[in-house]
């Protein structure tokens, strides 16, 4: 299964890739509200990098009868999340766990990498209090597709799935900034990792780098792309 962040820039290839049900993330509450009635059937899911602005979506959803089914915490030591929350990763994975079951969600968990591989030992205690997991690895991509970056994902999904061995986990291959967006490389990526995750999620690291026609285009190559042997 493929992953895709909706914004107005990846609004159209969504649509028309919907019969391809995947995983589609938001942090819009008005793109969610127009274009999520049209993907029924994939894993919609609202976005947001603070439990603050977490619950403020998920009440803003409930009132504007937006369908979606997870909500996703994204911290990461920026200044959109507070700082106590991610000095205490745990707590905060506990308050985020507490939110999703408020509104009857799943909880899908996407903290920096940076941030995780600074705690390590915490990925377990965190993955048992989630559903899923979007396991970022543009950091990770400084190897080509092939073993070594198969190896480094392999050791973090493993650490991820000692603590809840039922967790549905998603990698993040990005398209970076420092090269050309290439759908073969992405593919390739995939392609080395396809039977370590449930899914793999698109990432666009800036929509400045390169052109928009170029990102798109992309884009839409991978979505059309014959999916992986597990996915």
């Amino acid at each position: 299964m493929l992953g895709l962040g909706l914004r107005r820039q990846t609004a159209p290839i969504l649509l028309e890739h919907k019969d391809r049900p995947g995983f589609v993330m938001c942090a819009t509450i008005s793109l969610a509200e127009a274009h999520f009635p049209e993907l029924e059937g994939w894993i919609r899911v609202l976005g947001a990098p603070s439990l603050d602005t977490l619950r403020q979506k998920a009440e803003e959803a409930e009132r504007r009868g937006v369908p979606y089914e997870g909500l996703a915490y994204g911290l990461e030591t920026s200044s959109a999340t507070p700082r106590q929350e991610w000095q205490d990763l745990v707590a905060s994975t506990e308050k985020a766990r507490a939110i999703a079951d408020e509104y009857g969600k799943l909880l899908v968990m996407g903290p920096g990498f940076r941030l995780m591989s600074e705690n390590p030992d915490r990925y377990p205690e965190m993955a048992a209090l989630a559903d899923m997991w979007v396991l970022q690895t543009q950091r990770l991509q400084v190897d080509p597709p092939g073993e070594v970056y198969r190896d480094s994902v392999q050791r973090v999904v493993d650490q991820i799935r000692a603590g809840n061995a039922g967790i549905a986990v998603w990698a993040q291959i990005t398209l970076l900034p420092d090269r050309e967006p290439s759908a073969e490389e992405w593919l390739a990526y995939r392609q080395s990792i396809v039977d370590l995750v449930d899914g793999t999620f698109i990432g666009v690291y800036t929509w400045n780098a390169a052109g928009e026609e170029q990102l798109v285009a992309t884009i839409d190559e991978i979505l059309a792309a014959p999916s992986g042997e597990k996915e």
